[in-house]
Order: C-alpha cells, then structure tokens, then sequence
C-alpha cells in the first residue's frame, strides 16, 4: 500500500481519542497494508539513525520546496509544529504518490548528516512529489517526532489487541513488534531469549519514596548515559538505552582490551565525563561524544569513563531471571574490578549518599538483590536517591590553597550572596572543579587579594559561581550553610549584582 494510506491511518490515530481508540486503529489497519511489519517498525520507531534535526530539516525543506526558511519557521510557529506547518504551506492539490512502505523506509533512514550527499537530492526529489498530507507525515517520522500518541509500548498493546489470546505477553520483552507479528501469522515459534547482537530493553529505575527492598545493595548514580554493550569474539557493540547503534562514538570503549577475557556477554553500563584529573566532569560536555560529527577529535575533547553494573548474558547463559545477587557474582567474576561500578558496603543511604556527592557524583541507587532482571519495566527494584538540588549564584569572597594535587592551586573558595549591608557569606566550596577552572581561578583571584590572615586570602567580590547544594542549613549563630555544595559553573557572563540574596537564601532553608 502506498505513503498516503500510511499518512490517512496516522491522521485517524492522531485525532482518535485515548490510547486504547488510538491502539484499536493500528489493530484494525495493520492487515490492509502489503507490508506490516515495515509499518509496525516505523510506528515503533525501530529505525536507524538518519542525523537530522529540526534546524537542519527547516534548511533543507526550505530549499525543497524553494520558499524562503523565515516562511517555514513562521509557518511552523503558527501551526505549533513544523510538519503541520508544511502541511498547511501546501496548498495545490497533487495525486497521492505512489510510495511503497519499503520506499517510504528507504528515505527515512537516509543519511542526512550533510546537504552535499546524494540523500538531499533524493529527498528533495520524492517530497516534490507528496502531497501535503504525505509530506506531513513523512516529516514527522523523518524528525523522529510523530506526535501522535504512539509509542512502542501503543503499538505492542494494539498487536495484543489483534492476535488475541494467541499473544504472549513476554514477546514484548526480547522481539521487535514487526518480529512478533510475523511469528504469528505464519504460526512460528519465538523463543523468550536474548542472544548477544538483539538490544535488550534496559530495567528502569523509580525514585526513592523511603522504602527500601528487603535486601539491597547501594550503588552510586553515576551523571552520564546508559549504554549496552555486547560482545561477541572479536566483535563489540554499543547501544544507546533506546537501542540505537552508538559504537562509532565510543570507539575508544569499544576497543578497551582488558574489560574481560570473556569473548561471550551483555554488560548494562553507564559512559559519564570526565575532567582531565579523572573526576567526574558535568553531563552536558558528554553532548560532544553524542552529537559531533568528528569521532576522533571528540575523544580528544572528551575523555570518558565506563561503569559496569549488571550482566545480563555471559558465556551462552542469559542471566536476566536469575537475582540480582547472582548476577552481581556473575560481573565480579567476569569483568576487570576497575571497571565494575562503584558499590558500598555500608546499608546506610545517607553515608552512601554523602560519599557518593563527595565524590561528585549525582547520587545513589538502591538496587534489589533478590529481583530478577526487569526488561523494559520501571519498578521498585531498582531506586534512584538523587534529593532536588538546590542552584544559587554567589561571589567568591576568599580563598585557600588545597592539598596534595592541588597544593600549587586555590582548592576551596568561601563564597557569599548579597544582602542589603553588602555580602553574606554562606559556607565554602571546592568540589566540581577541573584542574584548569582552578589554575583559572587562581590566576584571577591573585589579582584581586584585599587581604591575607592565616592561610587564607581574603579576595574582592568580583568572580561569579553558579553552585548546587542538597539543602541550606542554619545555626544557631544565624549562620547559614550549604549542604554539599559544588561548582556548577565559573559565570564569567554575570557581574556581582546579577548573584542571589539572603531573601533566595532564606527561602530555600
């Protein structure tokens, strides 16, 4: 069946009223096209990486259909959504074409890293020939952003829907909905498995509400990203949480030869930052890693550091049933102890907690050692504890050499907020900072010294710092204090009189 059939089925789950109408549609639809499984995979969004974005596609769909991009963009506004804006933008009408699913999959996983590729001129090509109802809803699934309601989890539940009784629930947890429906409409067999190569939905994590399991072990929250890795003899693969090949961004991982001498497992880890020193370095910088287009040059500018912290599958076993406890054994006993997550021996949340922040990390997670793997479900197994920070910008007031690495630099800085008298100072803080912010701020922070008393140099309320902290305390002095500040980032962009008061402060505590 061709693209405007596709786009009409997707306009009806759009306007459809709740999930289970929306479902019903895509039950009822499914077997009137050619090719299911082709549709089921684009309405799930199992679809390789196509490297375009809503500023590149305005530039592009400009050119297209040879209008000028402030005419996308004011279209876009006015309708709330770019495809609904071309939608509208295209008003004579045209023959549906005579697109194929298959066709219509071929051009949404065009490369389109680049204008000066064959994938620009093909596009362009076959979008002079939609009609506006099949431009918008190539656009949606091109973006990657349908906005009609549909999730894989839709799309599973309406193939419930549609085979019945027939219909394994636990299907969803190892087969793609297209592998799932083709197993039942020839009568074939899909084994409950996971094998190195197929993507496991990752286990997800519910926030802490003050229960705990019966027995747990607490590990740290590291602040980077979820990855999967398999590794199959010589060949290592890395997917992202949604099941996106990412190998190419982490060669570097991919490539480390001494994780294991295993040749035959599934690792669920995390890939976080790091400064040049080794510390945990902000999550933002791991956007150079996800989004640059010069692999080699982004390990250079940023270094990064792999936590192991589950195997799901070692040598030919699949060990997603079996308790954490073994599972955990299972990782001691296979990979490298330096890059196994950083686990605690005391039960204690607070201590961990305090530790783990010490250290600059986000948190804890509290994870169930009897509970077996839960693919693809958020439930009370595994609990982050990650309390709401609190974000205030202060003024550097003094400063104090550090300690070993950091005995030829400034190591922790007191800082203050403004009040109607001047200054407040409201604790001290050095944690969060690279070895280069410090050498920075050393260098600053001489220039400006008012005076010296007892290893402390008592500077003039010139640098700006955006801190973090878990909460704000107060003694009985009246003396206020931040609980585990550290650096968020050195605000070159802001003067003393754009920091926060007392007032901020105050309502905070």
């Amino acid at each position: 069946m061709t693209l405007m059939k596709f786009a009409r089925m997707c306009e009806a789950i759009e306007m459809a009223s709740g999930s289970n109408r929306k479902q019903e549609i895509i039950s009822e639809s499914i077997r009137s096209f050619s090719n299911p499984n082709i549709v089921l995979d684009i309405l799930s969004e199992q679809l390789e990486p196509n490297n375009i974005g809503v500023k590149k596609a305005r530039i592009w769909i400009a050119e297209m259909l040879e209008v000028f991009e402030d005419e996308v963009i004011a279209s876009e506004n006015l309708w709330g959504d770019l495809a609904e804006g071309i939608y509208q933008m295209v008003l004579e009408p045209k023959t549906e074409t005579q697109h194929t699913m298959q066709s219509l999959l071929s051009l949404l996983t065009l490369d389109c890293s680049s204008k000066n590729t064959t994938s620009f001129l093909i596009i362009k090509e076959e979008l002079s020939k939609m009609t506006g109802l099949e431009m918008k809803w190539f656009v949606r699934y091109w973006l990657r952003t349908p906005r009609n309601g549909i999730s894989s989890s839709n799309v599973y539940k309406a193939l419930k829907i549609h085979f019945g009784e027939s219909y394994n629930v636990k299907y969803n947890n190892y087969h793609s909905p297209s592998a799932i429906y083709s197993s039942l409409v020839t009568n074939t067999v899909l084994k409950q498995t996971n094998n190195v190569g197929l993507f496991i939905k990752p286990m997800l994590a519910k926030k802490f509400e003050n229960r705990v399991p019966d027995n747990y072990i607490i590990d740290t929250k590291y602040d980077g990203n979820r990855y999967q890795i398999h590794v199959s003899n010589n060949d290592v693969i890395i997917f992202n949480r949604t099941g996106k090949i990412v190998t190419e961004q982490f060669r570097d991982i991919a490539s480390l030869q001494d994780i294991s001498i295993c040749k035959d497992m599934i690792l669920d880890c995390e890939i976080y930052p790091i400064n040049v020193d080794g510390s945990p370095a902000e999550h933002k910088k791991l956007a150079t890693r996800v989004h640059s287009k010069n692999k080699v040059q982004a390990m250079i500018d940023c270094p990064v550091k792999l936590v192991v912290f589950d195997i799901l599958y070692v040598n030919g076993n699949s060990l997603v049933e079996e308790p954490y406890l073994v599972r955990l054994n299972a990782l001691h006993t296979t990979i490298d102890n330096k890059y196994i997550s950083d686990f605690f021996d005391s039960s204690d949340l607070m201590q961990s907690y305090n530790i783990a922040i010490n250290r600059g990390f986000e948190g804890i997670m509290i994870k169930d050692l009897d509970a077996p793997y839960a693919i693809g479900k958020r439930n009370n197994c595994l609990l982050k504890h990650k309390p709401p920070t609190i974000n205030l910008d202060v003024v550097i007031d003094s400063a104090k050499y550090g300690e070993g690495n950091r005995s030829d630099v400034f190591g922790s800085f007191g800082i203050s907020v403004k009040d109607e008298s001047g200054y407040v100072n409201v604790g001290s803080v050095g944690t969060g900072f690279s070895q280069m912010d410090l050498i920075k701020l050393t260098t600053d922070l001489k220039k400006i010294v008012d005076k010296y008393d007892k290893d402390i140099f008592y500077v003039l309320p010139r640098i700006v710092l955006e801190v973090t902290c878990d909460l704000i305390s107060q003694d009985a002095d009246g003396n206020f204090g931040l609980r585990f500040p550290r650096l968020v980032k050195i605000r070159d962009d802001k003067f003393p009189a754009d920091i926060n008061t007392l007032e901020d402060v105050r309502s905070n505590i």
